[in-house]
């Protein structure tokens, strides 16, 4: 009698185990599922994720350079005594635009303080009237107290969450979508911030993708 059960018995285990496997195989792919899904939403920073942007109004009452207070957009002669660019170039990615950098003097040369943009003229158009819609390789950049050194952390305290991002840095727009900030990686430490730059685009540019910070909007 004993003999006739043991298959049976043998039988119900395997179908057992075969069944319990299944069901674990079953959690686990889920739980993987689960996890892919939970990373994906952590690293996307597309515009569905988006938050409404930063108040540009609210970020430009704090905005410093080299130690400066300054409203942005800026002229160099808003920056004081010292301060020229002595070169201004045509800007081969606008058809109406130009740069140059801002230096001061120094104890034996002249120190770089900036890189600035301007819309709308062509370099021999220039003066040191003329207000600046782009700043950028500025160590002394400061927003709302973020700038080279501080942590991602606090500058999506101030700017919320960017709009888009890659290898070197990550991109926020503004309300209104007319003001772009781009806070750069640093390269020893991927947490902490190495550069900000300031970006403001002509009111009659329509909106693109500036994940590049060397493109320009043309008219």
């Amino acid at each position: 009698m004993n003999q006739k059960r043991l298959p049976l018995i043998l039988s119900a285990f395997i179908a057992i185990s075969f069944l319990t496997g299944c069901a674990n195989e079953s959690q686990n792919t889920n739980r993987s599922d689960t996890s892919y899904a939970e990373s994906q939403e952590q690293t996307d920073l597309t515009s569905d994720t988006q938050a409404d942007g930063f108040d540009w109004e609210s970020v430009r009452q704090d905005i410093t350079l080299d130690g400066k207070k300054i409203d942005f957009p800026f002229s160099v002669n808003d920056l004081g005594k010292g301060y020229e660019i002595p070169y201004v170039t045509d800007d081969l990615f606008g058809e109406n635009a130009c740069y140059g950098t801002v230096e001061k003097p120094g104890e034996y040369v002249s120190e770089t303080v900036c890189m600035v943009f301007f819309d709308g003229i062509k370099s021999d158009q220039y003066n040191d009237d003329v207000k600046c819609t782009r700043i950028s390789s500025a160590d002394s950049l400061m927003i709302q107290g973020i700038g080279k050194g501080s942590s991602f952390e606090d500058a999506e305290k101030i700017l919320g969450k960017p709009y888009q991002s890659d290898d070197s840095a990550r991109y926020y727009l503004s309300k209104s979508g007319n003001e772009r900030i781009e806070v750069y990686y640093d390269a020893e430490d991927t947490d902490k911030v190495s550069e900000v730059q300031i970006t403001i685009f002509p009111k009659n540019d329509e909106q693109k993708d500036f994940s590049d910070s060397t493109k320009r909007s043309e008219e």
